[in-house]
């Protein structure tokens, strides 16, 4: 992308809460801090019970506020934020958790580094509880599994040329408009959370874009925050079910007999290490989500 980098108004940011006011107000306070400064704030509140958004209103009243009345999950809050921003005209929508902290040239760096052929462009992810260890720099995916290809995640980020991904986790998406133009929203069925960046993540491979990860670009992410951490029952049954539609949702018959062999042993392995580790309850909700994934009824 050219460095005048965009035109006035073009840029505008979705940021999800749901009764996290520390962790929205820190978000928000990291992005008043970016060098780069032409951009609309526009948080999605998913229903808080928790008084944070008369104070972040307060706080912050020069960024939009959407309420929704009830809690939408992940994907339900950002589609209404894109939506908006797109009914205003934006030409890039940067969609951020609330749990992040952005360094001070995240968004410069994102935005001067956008190739034409690239559909989203993400930064480095490290822990914020760990600042200097990486959490996610994306990843492969392999093609007959559709799953993603690990990568070491303590593995330091030398280069400082674009690295192309087939994956990065949605925790901070620069998004330019024509590809959910092409691709759609997020799918709603994946509600509260969980598969669907991956989902998401095909659908704009398949739609002839790129994605890629800035390595000057960095935030810092607090883990697993609105589910509480992570292997607690809401992830692992959420995750669960949630990988059930992924797969029943992308494979190919010609990938069908592979990725459902590798399942079962993989549910096999998960429920050994639950057992060895006395972690029955977490074993329930568990086989519950793969049951339901695959062959239940997801909601609407």
């Amino acid at each position: 992308m050219d460095k005048t980098y965009l035109i006035k108004n073009q840029l505008y940011i979705v940021i999800l809460n749901w009764n996290q006011l520390k962790d929205t107000t820190e978000c928000i306070e990291s992005i008043q801090k970016q060098t780069y400064k032409d951009f609309h704030v526009v948080l999605v509140d998913n229903g808080s019970s928790d008084n944070s958004i008369p104070v972040i209103r307060e706080k912050f009243p020069w960024i939009e506020i959407i309420e929704n009345k009830k809690n939408l999950g992940f994907q339900g809050g950002m589609n209404i934020g894109i939506r908006y921003a797109l009914s205003n005209k934006a030409e890039f929508i940067l969609l951020l958790n609330n749990d992040i902290v952005a360094d001070p040239e995240m968004i410069q760096h994102l935005l001067e580094d956008f190739p034409d052929e690239a559909g989203v462009v993400s930064p480095v992810m490290y822990y914020y509880s760990n600042p200097m260890k990486v959490w996610s720099f994306g990843g492969k995916i392999n093609p007959w599994l559709l799953e993603i290809l690990k990568f070491p995640r303590e593995k330091i980020i030398l280069a400082n040329q674009l690295i192309e991904r087939d994956f990065v986790p949605a925790c901070a998406w620069l998004l330019k408009k024509t590809v959910v133009e092409k691709v759609g929203l997020f799918d709603e069925s994946f509600f509260p959370a969980y598969y669907e960046d991956l989902d998401f993540c095909l659908r704009i491979r398949r739609g002839g874009f790129k994605i890629y990860i800035n390595p000057k670009a960095k935030l810092w992410h607090k883990v697993s925050a609105s589910s509480g951490g992570e292997c607690n029952p809401f992830e692992r049954y959420h995750m669960a079910r949630n990988s059930g539609y992924y797969f029943r949702k992308n494979m190919k018959i010609w990938q069908a007999p592979i990725i459902i062999l590798y399942r079962i042993g993989s549910a096999l392995i998960g429920t050994i290490r639950l057992i060895y580790n006395h972690q029955i309850a977490i074993l329930k909700v568990y086989w519950k989500g793969l049951i339901d994934g695959w062959f239940g009824q997801l909601p609407k």
